[in-house]
């Protein structure tokens, strides 16, 4: 069923006097249509006929002229979120197998940014943008500045939208929002292109409660799809700043037969870290590591001193593998507010945090140089 959006009433309302744009969603076309060539934000297999991916924050970009672009989505699992000349989003929620048609648009030429909102339990896909004959225009360059989140839920946007604690699994879904996480808005703010390699509820060597011992971020950030044991390799992905916020270990701790107390599941940690962060210098070298670190301010002696020790534990393995530049980064927990679901940042804090990240780097402004 043929679904139409008019957009005519929220350009309005943001004062812009460009014709209203309208988006319908049906079938995919049978008319003749080329492929823009896309500048691709994130990790995804690229196919002859479509990009797959599952990691969120996954974006594409690309340029043409004339009044009308073709969305086409094989994905009924996810929402997306388009902007054509930076103008206002049209959200398009679990399009199916479709073609999302934005037409309406001013003569000349435009730039098109898709970028996904939710996580993804499963690969899905993206067919392209695709316009009439003779109106594609080169893809937008890659920015020269490259960053990369490795982490959990805060950095994906977990029900970052919502305005409760207690949510369904559906609610969160429907309230999840990469890109207004503090990791995308930081990227952006730094006019960066970034990748979100982070899943909800997992960590470094142990899961959120203990769940999925098979599926940590050590054994999953390699992937190109967490879902699926094919390698990522792109020897133009070289991220200048590195940024891991891996704590999901602790989370539901219970001691059991690998880890009896706390103390030995900070031990192995804190030496998995190391190799980590190892495993990373060899395939960044230039790049500078800051990790998303415990405040322990308040904290008994005894947690101080472990933290401590971890810590040197993992700055001495990342330095003897190579890593030039390492930075920990406690954050400060009691100046923010966790009102989402299950604990999670909303949104508002979300942009908060953002600002806290964005003031680290701006301390730094080497880091971009790889130094």
């Amino acid at each position: 069923m043929l679904r139409l959006l008019i957009l005519s009433a929220a350009l309005a309302m943001a004062g812009d006097v460009r014709p209203p744009q309208r988006v319908r969603i049906a079938p995919p076309a049978s008319e003749a249509l080329e492929d823009l060539p896309i500048h691709v934000g994130g990790r995804v297999e690229a196919t002859a006929t479509s990009y797959r991916h599952q990691w969120p924050g996954v974006y594409f970009e690309a340029a043409f002229r004339g009044r009308r672009v073709v969305l086409r989505f094989d994905d009924a699992i996810n929402e997306w979120r388009a902007s054509i000349d930076g103008g206002p989003p049209v959200t398009i929620d679990r399009p199916g197998k479709t073609d999302a048609t934005i037409d309406g648009l001013s003569p000349g030429a435009h730039h098109i940014r898709l970028d996904k909102v939710t996580e993804s339990a499963a690969p899905a896909r993206f067919g392209g943008f695709l316009v009439g004959p003779g109106s594609s225009l080169p893809a937008p360059q890659p920015r020269q500045r490259q960053i990369e989140f490795i982490g959990d839920s805060s950095m994906a946007g977990y029900a970052a939208r919502a305005d409760r604690i207690d949510c369904t699994e559906a609610q969160v879904r429907a309230t999840t929002d990469t890109p207004d996480a503090f990791a995308a808005l930081a990227a952006q703010h730094f006019g960066a292109d970034y990748q979100v390699n982070a899943i909800s509820g997992r960590g470094l060597i142990r899961n959120f409660g203990g769940t999925a011992p098979q599926g940590t971020m050590e054994q999953l950030w390699p992937r190109r799809l967490p879902a699926e044991p094919a390698l990522y390799r792109d020897p133009h992905w070289q991220p200048q700043i590195v940024m891991l916020k891996l704590q999901a270990d602790f989370a539901g701790f219970r001691p059991d037969a690998r880890w009896p107390t706390l103390d030995a599941l900070v031990a192995d940690y804190a030496k998995h870290y190391g190799q980590f962060l190892a495993r990373l210098q060899g395939r960044y070298p230039r790049a500078v590591f800051l990790l998303w670190w415990f405040d322990t301010s308040g904290a008994p002696p005894e947690q101080v001193a472990m933290l401590r020790a971890a810590e040197t534990q993992i700055g001495t393995a990342a330095r003897t593998a190579g890593a030039r530049d390492i930075l920990f980064l406690p954050f400060p927990t009691a100046e923010f507010r966790a009102t989402a679901c299950h604990g999670h940042y909303g949104l508002a804090e979300q942009r908060r945090i953002a600002d806290w990240l964005v003031r680290t780097i701006d301390a730094h402004p080497a880091f971009w140089d790889g130094r």
